[in-house]
Formats: structure tokens, sequence, C-alpha cells
């Protein structure tokens, strides 16, 4: 049997559980990858056959989507031809975390193509859902990957169509203890925003921003500055007394994993990050809508006192690629 696992590289969370999907594969399948979206330095123990460019999400100077250049900027032309291009014929089974070139191009040539990603979770009945979200939007994802059959990941197990999340080795392997240090990334917040804001705080901890803006470790205002760096970012998640993290469904998860505490700022209009900072409020995490001074007294009350929501999720990979297969068999 010949599989080709397609990974969307926006952010670094479906590159993340890639690590641990991709060797339960490789012990009952060929295995192919291909990736499209932006230049991510995430590394992958195996490289990916093609990359594309696929479709872009463009965000404003404030982090959040802009629909209209997303809509506008991208170049459609590109990705058609990269439908046409694409060799699905070579495998009999696509399994795609979000990423559109494959899921088109399986569409369009027959091929089987199965969703496997949180984004797919966001559209089941069970879930929690952000108020006011547009249902515009969220049935607009549900056709950048049209497949044949889903499955989500998410906090919990809403539906039977949901697993844990995915949580890597680097991070099950950890040594967990608790100091008063908290660390920050928010990657569309500069440094010396989130500088401000701290120093309206009372004194009592120690902050570290993590920051692709931060090109080697200096102290500003009593705060460390970190360049970003995957090895110390664990090591200090690790021994954290809390995260301020946006709503992204990896950082998130391995926070509950860890048992840290979580102040989330999700970002704005980033339907995904609305849909997991919903279903985190619901267990008592603190959310905001914006790292600033006028959230100050929330930022406080959690600084003093953050809530816990701890889940040890059991790894469920091995039960994730026998039900894919199996549901595979099914349909042949």
């Amino acid at each position: 049997m010949k599989i080709l696992y397609a990974i969307q590289t926006t952010g670094n969370g479906h590159l993340a559980r890639a690590q641990s999907i991709i060797p339960r594969l490789k012990e009952i399948a060929n295995i192919d990858i291909i990736t499209s979206g932006p230049k991510n330095d995430f590394l992958l123990e195996e490289e990916p056959i093609y990359h594309y460019c696929g479709l872009t999400f463009f965000y404003t100077d404030t982090g959040a989507v802009n629909w209209l250049k997303t809509i506008f900027l991208n170049n459609y032309f590109r990705f058609i031809k990269e439908i046409i291009s694409c060799p699905i014929r070579k495998y009999d089974l696509i399994i795609n975390d979000f990423e559109p070139v494959s899921a088109w191009s399986a569409k369009f040539k027959n091929i089987k193509c199965f969703e496997l990603t949180n984004q797919y979770s966001m559209g089941l009945k069970n879930t929690p859902k952000p108020n006011n979200y547009s249902r515009i939007v969220l049935h607009a994802i549900k056709y950048i990957i049209p497949s044949n059959l889903g499955y989500g990941y998410h906090y919990k197990k809403y539906t039977d169509r949901i697993f844990f999340p995915i949580i890597r080795d680097k991070v099950r392997n950890l040594d967990i203890s608790r100091s008063d240090e908290i660390i920050i990334y928010l990657p569309t917040y500069s440094p010396s925003n989130l500088i401000e804001v701290i120093s309206q705080l009372p004194q009592n901890k120690k902050w570290t921003i993590f920051s692709a803006d931060v090109k080697s470790r200096e102290i500003i205002s009593k705060v460390n500055l970190e360049p970003l760096s995957e090895e110390l970012f664990l090591e200090k998640f690790a021994s954290c007394y809390g995260i301020v993290c946006a709503g992204g469904f990896a950082t998130t998860s391995e926070a509950i994993f860890l048992g840290k505490p979580m102040l989330v700022v999700p970002v704005e209009a980033q339907i995904e990050q609305q849909f997991n900072a919903a279903a985190l409020k619901k267990e008592g995490v603190t959310v905001i809508d914006r790292f600033s001074s006028k959230n100050i007294d929330h930022i406080s009350k959690w600084v003093d006192s953050p809530k816990i929501f701890e889940i040890k999720y059991k790894d469920e990979s091995k039960e994730i690629v026998e039900k894919l297969i199996n549901d595979y068999s099914n349909l042949n």
C-alpha cells in the first residue's frame, strides 16, 4: 500500500504531529510526504518529495486574518497548476492535514483522501463554538480540504470522530517542575508592546518573551528576550509558572498535557483560534482578546491565581493509523 501524507506548513502544529503519525504509517505502508504553504524551519525526520505554494492566509499588522487580501492576493492560476501536476495517481490513499493541493488533486482524479486535522473538529455538532462566529467562513473552511472521510483532533472527545491531541515525544519526555517564570509566545506582538504591558504588572514574577524579532538574548526593563529556539523553549515550558500564548492548537494542547496554566490570547479573526479559545474558556482557562493595558486587571488576576486545565493525553497514534487503514479497507 502506498500512502501520501500531506501537510500544511502554516504554524508548527501540523508538522509537529506528523513526527508521531508518519513513523506509525511507515510500519504498514510506503509513505511519501508533500507540504504546501509558507517556508517553515520546523524539521521533519524525512524530507518532503514535493513542496507547493498552495493557498496562503494574509494577516494585518495586528495579527488578524485579512480576508480581503487572502481572497484576492492568492495566485489561483498557480494553485490550479499545482493541483494538475500533483502526482496523486501513484498513491492508494491521501492522508491530509489541512493541505489543499493534494486534497483537490485527489478529488479531481478520484483518489481517496482522508482528512486528519484539528480544523475538521470545528464543524462537528457537539464541539464548543464561540459566540457570533461566521458560519460562512466555517463553511468555506470545510471546502478547503475536500475529502472522502474525516477525523479531527480536540482537547476532549466531543464526538466519536475526534482523537485526542498528538503530543510529541519531545514534550512527553520533559521533566516537569514549576518556577516563578512566565513565558510569552505571541508571534503577532512586538516585544516592545509586550514589555509595555508587563511593566504595569506587579513585579513578583520573572518574564521571558520568545520572539522572531529577537536575534540574540537580551534583557530590557527586567524582561528576558529570547530568539526562537525549540530546545530552550521546551526547557522553559517544562519549568515555567505559566504561559501566555495565542490560541494555536499545538501549544495549548501541550500546555494541557504539561499541566501549565495558560493565558490565551487568540488571534483576532483567526477562526480556528477563536474556536479553540471557546473550548478552553469552557474549561476555566483565562482568555482575553488582547494582551494590552485595557485587560491589565484580567492579566493580574491570572498571574495571582491561574486555573490549571490538565489532561495526561495517551498516545493514540497507533489507534489513529489503524482506524484510517480499516476505514480505507471498508471503502474498497
